[in-house]
């Protein structure tokens, strides 16, 4: 959509594997009624960055770029890496085509193929690659895909999502090779990339944790998040809402994977959204990927090492001031149940249960 109030977004692409991020500048009128629209470039190809840091290092350097003459660049270098985090809508994950068009032509599917492929299209247009516009604008299945009055349902719909389906087959292989060609990944992407054996929460730096206390088993997430960039200080927080300078916070549970599940692909004020990977959850995760590990379980009913950290975690982020010196007894058996209880009642004080 155009627009004369100019605008440059952080998105990530996915592309053979690699997720890398960059900035896209969506259509916008200058002020004689010129279109434009652009990325991130250095003027041959687009820029891509394996994290906000590496993409805010650039930003600072002040080097000429593709953008440096877009009206809003003066606001993009004010931007902090936290700034700079695409939400989940900006993910456009090429790799994961074949997958979305061999499922069912559920509205999820349909979105994410329609937004993967008209962004496509605009590298086409803003790198004036003739073989890749053509491949995906002039090719019907694809035009058709990007129309928001296409249907896939009924007899005809059925018929035209098989159609897009051997479309896809048949040309997406040379669509990703092409859009390759139009890249630079400038870094270590190491770090940014799954491998093999890393799971979805080892990628988001957080995982599901399971609460065992009074008659109530109940499941949050934590993690780890950055709280000063310059001395790399990390602190452990937990679901719930959150705001900048707020004082002591309320720790989000849930009696259901399904419920937790909800919550962490729909809310967004709380801590853990500052983790850089995490609108990944916003994608197409089952709800199975919610359920805690057997060694993220900790009983609070009686005292253990654990047991322990995890109060000293949940006591510093509720900004409790409560005695969790009772914890720092050399053996757990050694802490007194009676301080353990009554500790452990003071933090639950802080649960708020989501239905």
């Amino acid at each position: 959509m155009t627009s004369s109030a100019a605008a440059i977004v952080p998105i990530t692409l996915t592309v053979n594997d690699r997720t890398g991020l960059t900035l896209w500048a969506p259509p916008w009128e200058d002020e004689d009624g010129e279109e434009w629209m652009g990325f991130l470039g250095d003027g041959k190809k687009i820029l891509l960055y394996p994290s906000t840091a590496d993409l805010a290092a650039f930003i600072a350097s002040g080097e000429e770029n593709d953008l440096s003459d877009h009206p809003a660049w003066g606001q993009v270098l004010k931007l902090t890496p936290d700034d700079l985090r695409p939400t989940g809508e900006d993910h456009y994950d090429l790799d994961r085509v074949y997958e979305w068009a061999a499922d069912e032509p559920d509205p999820v599917h349909i979105s994410a193929l329609a937004d993967v492929v008209d962004m496509v299209a605009k590298i086409a247009d803003c790198c004036d690659d003739g073989r890749l516009r053509s491949l995906v604008e002039g090719t019907p299945a694809y035009a058709e895909l990007v129309d928001e009055d296409i249907s896939y349902q009924g007899k005809d719909g059925r018929k035209r999502w098989s159609e897009l389906g051997d479309t896809i087959a048949d040309s997406w292989e040379r669509a990703i090779g092409r859009v390759e060609d139009w890249l630079e990944w400038v870094g270590d992407f190491s770090a940014s990339e799954f491998s093999e054996d890393e799971t979805l929460w080892e990628h988001i730096g957080a995982e599901p944790i399971r609460i065992e206390v009074g008659d109530d088993v109940l499941l949050t997430v934590r993690g780890e998040v950055l709280v000063d960039a310059d001395s790399d200080e990390t602190e452990m927080a937990f679901l719930g809402d959150w705001s900048p300078g707020g004082g002591g916070e309320n720790v989000a549970v849930f009696t259901s994977v399904a419920d937790l599940a909800r919550y962490c692909r729909e809310a967004k004020k709380h801590r853990l959204v500052k983790l850089e990977w995490w609108n990944e959850l916003a994608d197409d995760v089952d709800d199975d990927a919610f359920t805690p590990d057997e060694n993220a379980t900790f009983d609070l009913h009686r005292p253990s090492a654990t047991g322990a950290d995890l109060l000293r975690q949940l006591a510093a982020f509720c900004g409790l001031d409560a005695d969790t010196a009772i914890l720092d007894e050399a053996r757990p058996g050694a802490i007194d149940r009676d301080d353990w209880t009554a500790l452990v009642d003071e933090i639950r004080t802080c649960f708020e249960i989501q239905d």
